[in-house]
């Protein structure tokens, strides 16, 4: 359980110049835990030796290089500090509430169209922004990081829960990626590379998606890397808000990150001991 005193206890002994009149911790993710602050303040610790807790690092410089370029609401970093668990962060909280699929699955279709179409501009602005000195701070991958993670994922276990044909088919979708790949290389550009909907934020009165996120892993990519949540009933509102793009088989990059997004599900359903069925079914539905 988090201890909510200690997590205070860290940001009052990091940052004495503030003066914290409310604080409660909002949530947990994989290598730190957020905590408003003020109502308008939200500080992320790491987790304490996490192999990963000094990658703030990355996502402070690229806040910074992305401040006053977008159209949409991103985190402003206002403190920073080094402390014995790794640098401690200091954003403004983002407007608007957390999107959700309960809230997309509330609309009806044309507004569900419009939100994805917003997304896919949203995207498409992101990977409009020009980067600085971005190879000596951020992770630069390649269409071979795509492939050796989807051979990881596309693991014995994995490959158990599928017929032979269906193995074939999703084998073949990777060949063609990798072929695409080689023979009609795209730009790398800046990713959010978690670009589901609980990292956007929200107006309810206007229906319209006004914030982003969480860019603690981004990097620089293939633009088909922020696609593959949306592949499938919503791919062609969100190509429609992506706008014109001289990558005629961007739609096939982004069938094969769907692939691969939907491997990683499954292998972490396996390992938990959670029913496959759902992810299985709609990986087959996009073969």
């Amino acid at each position: 359980m988090i201890n909510e005193q200690e997590y205070l206890n860290i940001i009052k002994e990091t940052f004495t110049e503030i003066q914290i009149d409310n604080f409660e911790i909002l949530g947990k993710g994989l290598y730190g835990v957020a905590c408003l602050v003020n109502d308008n303040i939200v500080f992320k610790i790491p987790i304490e030796h996490h192999e990963k807790r000094n990658n703030i690092k990355k996502e402070i410089f690229l806040l910074k290089q992305l401040e006053n370029k977008l159209s949409f609401e991103i985190p402003r970093v206002l403190y920073n500090k080094e402390s014995e668990r790794g640098i401690i962060i200091g954003e403004t909280l983002v407007p608007g509430i957390t999107y959700s699929q309960e809230l997309h699955d509330s609309f009806d279709p044309e507004t569900k169209s419009d939100i994805l179409r917003q997304l896919g501009k949203i995207a498409r602005e992101l990977h409009g922004v020009k980067i600085t000195d971005k190879e000596s701070v951020l992770f630069v991958a390649d269409y071979k990081d795509s492939i050796s993670a989807f051979h990881k994922y596309f693991s014995t276990d994995v490959q158990k829960c599928f017929s032979e044909a269906d193995i074939k088919l999703i084998n073949a979708i990777c060949d063609r990626y990798e072929y695409l790949s080689t023979h009609y290389p795209v730009t790398n550009v800046v990713v959010h590379a978690d670009l589901h909907f609980g990292n956007l934020m929200f107006d309810t009165e206007k229906n319209k998606i006004i914030g982003l996120i969480d860019f603690g892993a981004a990097h620089f990519a293939e633009p088909s890397r922020d696609m593959h949540y949306y592949y499938g009933d919503g791919a062609k509102d969100f190509l429609d808000g992506y706008g014109d793009n001289s990558d005629i088989y961007l739609p096939e990059r982004q069938k094969f990150q769907a692939v691969v997004n939907f491997l990683s599900n499954i292998g972490k359903d396996i390992k938990y001991n959670n029913s496959p069925e759902k992810n299985i079914n709609k990986l087959l539905g996009i073969l």
